[in-house]
C-alpha cells in the first residue's frame, strides 16, 4: 500500500500582509511534481466542498505522480483577511502559484481543477497569465459574474444567489464576522435555511439577506446593466491574456451554461492555448445519469465518461506540450442518450431553422397564412412557479430541482400561453442555441418575456427543453428604457443551448409566461426597482403576441441535418 505524505496548514503569503493556508498532499517519490491546484471558498477540509463536487479523483491524481494543493480562499475558513466574491482571486491565484513554483517538491509546472466557484477562481488567475499555469478545467462556472451569474436577461437570478449565500457561504461568513450565538442574524440564516422558498418570496430584496454575512450584495445590486464594476472583475475581459489550457466542462441543464459556453468561446479565439469542450447533460452538482425526471443511460454519468480521467489526461497533456487527445468539442444529446464529437459548437453541419407562431396556438416552419393577437393578464403576486431547467434551488444535488422536469401542467395557468407544432414523422436534433423573437406588446411600462422551449411527447408529457427571460426594461443591453404602453416592440429572448433529439410522435413547442419564480426576481410590471419593489408596487398588466402578418413572432433552433 502507498503512503502519501501530506503537509496540513502550509501557508502562502499573499498581498497585504496576509496568509493563506492550504494542505499540500504528495505522491510517492521524492519528486519534484507538476501539481493541481483548487482554491475553494468552502473549507479546504470538507470532503464535500473539496472532493465530492470538483470532479476529481485525489488518489488516482496523485498516483499518476501529481501533487495535489487545496487551498482556502481569502476570508475563508483557516485564511486570512475578508472574503469578496471575485475580487482578489485574480492577485492570490498568481501569488499561490509563484509561491508553488518555488518549492522544492514542485517541478514549477501548475494546473488547476475544481467545479463552480472554484472554477472561476481558475479562470480569474488564468486572466493573470501567471508563469508556470498551464492548464485549468473549469467545471460548472463562468468567467462572466454579471450575465448568466448574476443576472440573466436583466432579471436576477433569485434563486441561486439567495440559495449560494445563505446556504453555501452565509455560516461561515458569520462566523468570520465573530457573530456570537444567538445572535440575530444567525437566527435570520436559519430561518431562511429552514425555509428557503419563503426566503426567496421576501420582499423588498434589498434589505433580505443580512449586510453582516453579504456586504457585497448592495453593491451587486446596484450595477444590473454590464458596466465597468462586472467588467473590473471579469475573467472573460483578460481571455487574450490567458496562457493555460483549457477543459471547459459544461452542464446543458447548469444555470452557468450559457455563460460557459461565452467563456469557452472567448478563449477559444482568443487565447493562443488549445482550449476544449466537454457539454454533459448535467446540472449545478449533479453529474449523474439522473437530471430531473429522466434517467439519460449509463453512459451520462460522468464517472461512465470518466471525467476525472479525462482531466488528468488533457493535464498531462499540457504538461508535455502536445495536443490533447479529446475532440474539439465532446457533447451529449439527450432523447438519443449518446456521446458526439465535433470541430466546433455549434457543430459544423448545424443550421437554423424558423418555426412561426400560427393560429395563436400553434407551430410551424411555414409563416402563417393569417394574423392575430394572443393575450394573458399576469400579476406578479401570483407568479409562474419554476419548474426545472437551469435552475439552482433546494434539492438540486440530488437531481430533483434542475435538469428535464414534466412542465405541461403549468400551461392550465391563464397567464401561460403553449404552442406546439405538428406530430415529427422523423427524428429531429437539435444542436446549439435557439432563439425567441415577439412581436408584443403589453399595457404596462415595463414586464418580463419568459420563453420555455418544450417536446410534447406521445405519452401526455410536455418536457422542458431551454427556459430564459428578458426584462424589457433592458431589451437594448443598457441602461433601463420603459416601454410605452400597448406600442408592439420586436424583443429577442435567446433561450439558451440545446442538444437534444425529439423523437417521432413529439411536437416541438413552445411556453410562454411573464415569470418563473424564483429562479428569477419577480417584476413589479412598474419603473419601481424590482429589488426595491413590495407588493404595493405591484401592477396587473396584459400582454399580448402577435403572430402571422407584419408582426409575426418566431423562435428560431439550431438543428443537424437527418442522419
Amino acid at each position: 500500500m502507498r503512503v502519501h505524505r501530506i503537509l496540513d496548514g502550509v501557508e502562502v503569503p499573499v498581498a497585504g500582509g496576509l496568509t493563506l493556508r492550504a494542505d499540500v498532499w504528495l505522491p510517492d517519490g521524492d519528486g519534484p511534481f507538476p501539481v493541481l491546484l483548487q482554491r475553494t471558498p468552502y473549507g479546504r477540509t470538507d470532503p464535500f466542498g473539496s472532493q465530492y463536487i470538483v470532479g476529481m479523483d485525489n488518489l488516482r491524481a496523485l498516483e499518476r505522480g501529481f501533487a495535489l494543493v487545496v487551498q482556502d480562499t481569502r476570508g475563508r475558513y483557516g485564511s486570512d483577511g475578508d472574503f469578496i466574491p471575485y475580487v482578489h482571486e485574480a492577485a492570490d491565484g498568481a501569488a499561490t502559484v509563484a509561491w508553488l513554483r518555488e518549492q522544492p517538491w514542485s517541478d514549477g509546472r501548475v494546473a488547476t481543477y475544481g467545479a463552480s466557484y472554484v472554477g472561476a477562481t481558475q479562470l480569474l488567475l488564468a486572466g493573470e497569465g501567471a508563469e508556470g499555469h498551464v492548464a485549468m478545467a473549469p467545471l460548472l462556472t463562468a468567467g462572466d459574474f454579471h450575465s448568466g451569474w448574476t443576472y440573466s436577461g436583466g432579471a436576477l437570478q433569485l434563486g441561486f444567489l439567495w440559495l449560494w449565500i445563505l446556504e453555501s457561504l452565509g455560516p461561515a461568513d458569520a462566523d468570520h464576522a465573530g457573530l456570537p450565538a444567538g445572535h440575530p442574524v444567525r437566527a435570520h440564516l436559519a430561518a431562511m435555511a429552514r425555509d428557503p422558498r419563503a426566503a426567496m418570496a421576501a420582499l423588498p430584496l434589498r434589505t433580505a439577506v443580512p449586510a453582516e454575512v453579504a456586504p457585497y450584495l448592495e453593491e451587486w445590486l446596484a450595477h444590473p446593466v454590464a458596466d465597468e464594476f462586472w467588467a473590473a472583475n471579469s475573467a472573460d475581459e483578460r481571455a487574450a491574456d490567458v496562457r493555460a489550457a483549457g477543459l471547459h466542462i459544461v452542464g446543458q441543464h447548469d444555470l452557468f451554461c450559457e455563460a460557459s459556453l461565452r467563456t469557452y468561446a472567448r478563449l477559444r479565439d482568443l487565447s493562443p492555448a488549445p482550449q476544449r469542450l466537454v457539454l454533459g447533460p448535467w446540472s449545478h452538482g449533479n453529474l449523474t445519469d439522473w437530471q430531473g425526471e429522466e434517467w439519460l443511460g449509463y453512459a451520462a454519468d460522468a464517472g461512465a465518461f470518466d471525467l476525472p480521467g479525462a482531466q488528468l489526461e488533457f493535464f498531462s497533456a499540457a504538461l508535455d506540450g502536445r495536443e490533447p487527445a479529446l475532440a474539439p468539442v465532446t457533447y451529449f444529446v439527450t432523447g438519443a442518450n449518446e456521446w458526439c464529437e465535433a470541430e466546433s459548437w455549434p457543430p459544423p453541419t448545424a443550421r437554423t431553422q424558423t418555426w412561426h407562431f400560427v393560429g395563436g396556438s400553434g407551430l410551424a416552419t411555414e409563416p402563417s397564412p393569417g394574423s392575430g393577437l394572443t393575450s394573458w393578464k399576469a400579476d406578479p403576486s401570483d407568479p409562474v412557479p419554476s419548474v426545472g431547467g437551469q435552475t439552482f434551488l433546494p434539492g438540486l444535488l440530488s437531481g430533483r430541482a434542475s435538469g428535464p422536469k414534466d412542465v405541461g401542467f403549468l400551461a392550465e395557468r391563464a397567464d401561460v400561453v403553449q404552442v406546439l407544432g405538428p406530430v415529427l414523422a422523423e427524428p429531429l436534433r437539435l444542436a446549439g442555441p435557439v432563439t425567441l423573437h415577439l412581436s408584443a406588446s403589453t399595457t404596462a411600462e415595463d414586464c418580463d418575456w419568459v420563453g420555455r422551449l418544450v417536446e410534447a411527447r406521445p405519452d401526455g408529457s410536455v418536457v422542458q427543453l431551454a427556459e430564459s427571460i428578458l426584462r424589457a426594461r433592458y431589451r437594448h443591453g443598457g441602461e433601463a428604457v420603459p416601454l410605452t404602453p400597448h406600442r408592439i416592440e420586436t424583443f429577442t429572448v435567446p433561450l439558451g443551448t440545446v442538444a437534444h433529439e425529439l423523437a417521432p410522435g413529439s411536437r416541438l413547442g413552445l411556453q410562454l409566461a411573464s415569470s418563473s419564480f424564483p429562479r428569477f426576481d419577480r417584476n413589479p410590471q412598474s419603473l419601481v426597482d424590482p429589488v426595491d419593489a413590495t407588493p404595493d408596487d405591484f401592477v396587473v398588466a396584459t400582454h399580448t403576441v402577435c403572430w402571422g402578418g407584419p408582426h409575426a413572432s418566431s423562435v428560431e433552433v439550431t438543428l443537424l441535418p437527418p442522419r
